[in-house]
């Protein structure tokens, strides 16, 4: 896959889905196709849905060439010697791996139970114990939580996936450190009552997201990759995501940007309400 484009119509849903796909173009270099995702209503032979019961939960056109014998003009830039292109630090991979935290780096730790985050429980998200590399961003490592290495097929999950509390790394210092220090209250007061539940507080659905690949993974695919996220403004629940996605050795492997809304979690947990009219 060189490039795509998603949408997310609908909420998706554990359990059967299907995914047709029409061929818009199909190239001697770039081949571009059109793909939706199905649930509900789904059918075990052609057309494979019910119009009137099933529902379309992503959109995407990709385009797809081979990335390992695509060629053409290289120009190094000034944004790859700059010190923006700088790599965070390297964190002591072992380490991360045995005690979940090293001098610069520690796990991002899901709520217990995860509830509607338990898709989240595939990913290791080691985030900052410092200031940001970059001010207005924030960084971080991923890996597989089986153990399993990153291929190509899942840089789209690669990009979609996000730490239950990125805002806080996003937000100014003065609010992360007004927000940590109501949490810590929270926690404290919900102790005292004997309460043990950890709860996460909000939902970032995502309504769009372009996604680039810049190179070829290797076929056995890597462990790691690292992750910079940088976002301009968070407001009226709505805030935008652009996406850096590195190996260990600092070349891009992709590029994304993203359209994401700010919810209450107990959005993410409501039932489904009749289809609106216009």
């Amino acid at each position: 896959m060189l490039t795509s484009h998603f949408e997310y119509p609908s909420r998706a849903a554990a359990g059967p889905a299907i995914v047709t796909i029409d061929d818009v173009k199909l190239g001697r270099q770039v081949s571009t196709l059109h793909l939706t995702l199905w649930q509900d209503g789904l059918l075990s032979q052609s057309p494979w849905v019910t119009p009137s019961v099933s529902r379309r939960v992503t959109l995407a056109y990709t385009s797809h060439t081979n990335l390992s014998t695509f060629e053409g003009i290289t120009i190094p830039t000034a944004y790859e010697a700059s010190p923006t292109a700088a790599l965070p630090p390297i964190p002591d991979f072992e380490l991360l791996k045995t005690q979940d935290i090293d001098n610069n780096w520690e796990l991002s730790r899901l709520p217990k139970p995860p509830g509607p985050l338990s898709y989240l429980t595939k990913w290791r998200f080691y985030m900052p114990r410092g200031n940001p590399l970059v001010s207005g961003t924030t960084d971080m490592w991923i890996r597989l939580s089986n153990g399993e290495r990153i291929t190509q097929g899942a840089l789209a999950y690669v990009a979609d996936a996000f730490p239950h509390n990125l805002h806080m790394f996003l937000a100014t210092p003065e609010l992360r450190a007004l927000i940590e220090a109501q949490q810590k209250q929270a926690n404290s007061n919900a102790k005292g009552q004997g309460g043990t539940e950890e709860r996460a507080s909000l939902w970032f659905p995502t309504l769009t997201m372009n996604l680039e690949a810049k190179m070829a993974l290797p076929e056995q695919g890597i462990e790691w990759l690292t992750v910079r996220v940088t976002t301009k403004q968070i407001k009226d629940g709505r805030f935008d995501i652009d996406l850096l996605i590195r190996d260990v050795d600092g070349e891009i492997v992709a590029l994304s940007q993203q359209v994401a809304m700010i919810l209450s979690i107990e959005r993410n947990m409501a039932s489904r309400k009749p289809k609106a009219l216009l």
